[in-house]
């Protein structure tokens, strides 16, 4: 293997274009090279110069396997180019998440060209056939078209894995599947990384024939670590967490710059919280709508928060204000320092520390890997010629917090599967990769599965360990396993990336005869459903609602609090209407347009082989119930088009008032206007408006009462001539049972060929 570093006294300049790259093997000494020029490398590379990393990386790869780490924003686009620009045979580029592929897509399209095939898990997507060399995947969709072979795979040459230190996350499983299938099957292989401990090791096991790591960063970067207690609280505290955001404020507004774009990052989206409703009361006008507190202060946006738990519209117009700097202040979880490449002038760390007695070491939050990745942000490459990192400890000494992240990266290499059964962590979840693992790994090798296992980093040395024997007699005792082959619902879970766990827990709530919402919970296995509550837990009813849907998951158990049923039923009850403060669902409720189509392949799948006996009505029901957070009886008001969560509820809520019989699942949409007129006559509009005051927004907030209900009525006449039935959840409804042809038909037909 050749081993390169990158030292930090190299130089580039995008105006006036200049530069070198200096750059040593481990035990050699400095070697100084000019860049290389753009136009020697490809006519299609946009660039006067290649950066020190891209120069290198040129200069030395030639062929087999490859890993770079580097800085975030060091130009691995084109290092991913040139790795892949002169093969014959299809080239995948993978990543972690939705949003970076569609970044990457971007930017591959400028030096590929437009011809590039998206695979993001989207169900349409299946029945539009990969034309171009090119693919950007997640993940997971790669997983899935090698787990099932589909023919766009057979032709794979190349894989780029796009921050492979993802390996130590929670997904770190999918990561192993890949490299392992990779290895195995000769496709070359090149991993890009931030900086992660035991690097080394990385591209040991991955065969690496080149290995660069970079000290050079394209923007310099100044690091200070500063005690937050040497800050003054902003506002006077209540208890430690807000003691915390407080000072965290402070601290926000004493380092700015006055023109800096600045991330600040904190280790719980509590204390995010807390900063941003503490903003809002000093009169600092907050971007974010959907808040767990009444906003009180309007005006040109200076602060928002972005957080797992945002809605998925105001998540995306906090990151377009951010990009454009129309947004200074970005207080952000970790979720940004993995996600979409947002750069800032700097970034601000809070950071919790406190030393465990129990297991004598220190512990740091966020982890000192997160740490190293949020510093990734800082720095504007051509617009500010240094980024700056506050890094503030609460708890710790600085030297202790710094000390910490020097040994965390000095460590070794630590994949998720292998930290969790070494610390005992996480136990629940570790069964369910490993039963799902250990299908995978007889789908590859049948009876010879420890093969597998032994290929990946975590279980090489696990493989025969009592552990996987014990996975392994469970999942013969619940039938994945018959003779010497995987069952029809073992292969189901390959197929779908569903694990054995999830599947017998949903088929257990199924023979308890729950409610069918409740019962297809653990097939939404992507979800959490853990942020809701933060929103509603201070309303005046919440006891009540609580108590209400505790009541109505009790029968299932502690699985179905742990798994959080309670809050999905709490959102598909539309109790979230009576919450002013929600205009939007929050977070990962914001998302499940997407996970609902997922849903209803899942349960045809199921129906398919004889675990279920739903009807077509019954699963779209379902599926319109849970993307639009209204109960299944009612959930053909979801179909009205544009009418989303809070005005479908409103709806619901007038027609149970009344008694009055809910429309169905692919009504004429002119039909349940007639029948609300005819009951109604011209009441209609005022009984909305008394509802919305009642239920919702409180006489203060006539007037937008008023405005709500109008627009409750355009979406009504808007919808003349239409069906009661969304129209995505439809079509993909239909293609599932139809096949493409259904691509090409009319809603109306649709409905009488799928529905009736």
């Amino acid at each position: 293997m050749k081993h390169y570093i990158v030292l930090e006294s190299s130089t580039f300049s995008i105006d006036p274009p200049s530069g070198e790259v200096v750059y040593k093997t481990p035990s050699g000494r400095p070697k100084r090279e000019k860049l290389v020029k753009g136009e020697e490398v490809d006519e299609r590379v946009p660039y006067r110069l290649l950066n020190p990393i891209q120069t290198l990386f040129f200069k030395k790869y030639r062929r087999g396997n490859a890993l770079v780490t580097a800085p975030t924003s060091a130009g691995k686009s084109l290092t991913a180019f040139i790795f892949m620009k002169d093969r014959e045979g299809r080239k995948v580029y993978t990543a972690p998440t939705k949003s970076l592929v569609y970044e990457k897509v971007v930017e591959l399209r400028k030096l590929f060209g437009r011809k590039i095939d998206v695979r993001t898990g989207d169900i349409i997507e299946v029945y539009r056939p990969i034309k171009s060399d090119v693919v950007v995947s997640t993940y997971e969709n790669l997983a899935l078209a090698l787990r099932n072979r589909l023919p766009w795979v057979e032709e794979v040459s190349a894989v780029v894995i796009d921050e492979i230190h993802h390996i130590t996350g929670s997904r770190g499983w999918v990561v192993e599947e890949l490299v392992t299938y990779l290895l195995e099957s000769g496709v070359d292989l090149l991993g890009l990384s931030a900086t992660l401990p035991g690097s080394l090791e990385l591209a040991k096991w991955i065969k690496a024939e080149l290995f660069i790591e970079s000290l050079w960063r394209p923007v310099p970067l100044e690091r200070r670590i500063i005690p937050l207690t040497e800050f003054p609280e902003f506002t006077k505290p209540k208890d430690q967490e807000e003691r915390m955001a407080s000072k965290m404020l402070s601290a926000l507004y004493e380092l700015k710059g006055k023109e800096d774009q600045v991330i600040v990052f904190v280790h719980k989206k509590g204390v995010g919280w807390r900063m941003i409703e503490m903003a809002d009361s000093e009169r600092i006008p907050v971007m974010n709508e959907t808040l767990p507190f009444e906003k009180r202060t309007e005006g040109e946006p200076e602060i928002a928060f972005h957080n797992a738990d945002v809605p998925k519209e105001e998540r995306e117009k906090i990151e377009r204000a951010f990009r454009e700097g129309k947004l200074k202040v970005l207080i952000a979880t970790s979720t940004l320092a993995y996600g979409v490449n947002l750069p800032a002038d700097a970034v601000i760390i809070g950071v919790r520390a406190f030393y465990d007695r129990k297991e004598r070491r220190w512990k740091v939050f966020p982890s000192q890997l997160d740490i190293l990745q949020m510093e990734g942000r800082a720095g504007r490459l051509g617009i500010k010629e240094r980024g700056y990192s506050y890094i503030l400890p609460y708890g710790a000494k600085p030297r202790t917090v710094e000390e910490e992240i020097r040994k965390k990266m000095e460590g070794e290499l630590k994949p998720y599967i292998k930290e969790s059964i070494e610390e005992g962590t996480e136990i629940e979840e570790v069964e369910k990769v490993l039963s799902l693992f250990l299908l995978i790994g007889y789908l590859y090798e049948g009876e010879n599965f420890r093969r597998f296992l032994e290929r990946t980093y975590s279980l090489k040395d696990l493989a025969r360990d009592p552990l996987i024997d014990e996975v392994y007699d469970w999942l013969k005792e619940k039938g994945y396993i018959e003779g010497k082959r995987l069952s029809e619902k073992a292969l189901f879970c390959v197929r779908s990336g569903m694990s054995p766990v999830s599947y017998e827990e949903f088929l257990r709530r199924k023979l308890l005869g729950l409610e069918k919402i409740v019962v297809v919970r653990p097939l939404l296995f992507m979800k959490t459903f853990e942020g809701l509550y933060d929103f509603v837990r201070g309303g005046e009813t919440f006891p009540e609602d609580d108590m209400y849907v505790r009541s109505k998951v009790a029968p299932c158990g502690q699985e179905c609090f742990r798994d959080n049923t309670h809050q999905l039923l709490f959102y598909v009850e539309g109790l979230t209407f009576k919450y002013r403060n929600l205009q939007h669902p929050p977070g990962e409720f914001s998302y499940l347009g997407t996970d609902v189509l997922h849903l209803i392949r899942v349960l045809l799948d199921i129906r398919s082989f004889g675990d279920i006996d739903w009807t077509n009505r019954e699963i779209l029901e379902i599926a319109h119930s849970i993307k639009y957070g209204i109960s299944p009886e009612f959930s053909a008001l979801g179909g009205i088009k544009g009418i989303g969560h809070v005005r479908a509820n409103l709806l619901k809520r007038l027609l149970s008032e009344e008694g009055l019989k809910p429309p169905k699942i692919g009504e004429e949409t002119d039909a349940f206007l007639e029948t609300l007129r005819s009951y109604f006559g011209g009441e209609l509009e005022d009984r909305l408006i008394e509802t919305l005051i009642r239920d919702r927004l409180g006489d203060e907030n006539r007037e937008r009462a008023k405005k709500e209900a109008r627009q409750v009525l355009n979406r009504l006449e808007g919808n003349r001539g239409g069906f009661l039935i969304d129209e995505r959840i439809l079509r993909t409804f239909c293609v599932f049972l139809m096949g493409p042809e259904a691509l090409r038909m009319r809603k109306g037909e649709l409905i009488k060929r799928c529905l009736d």
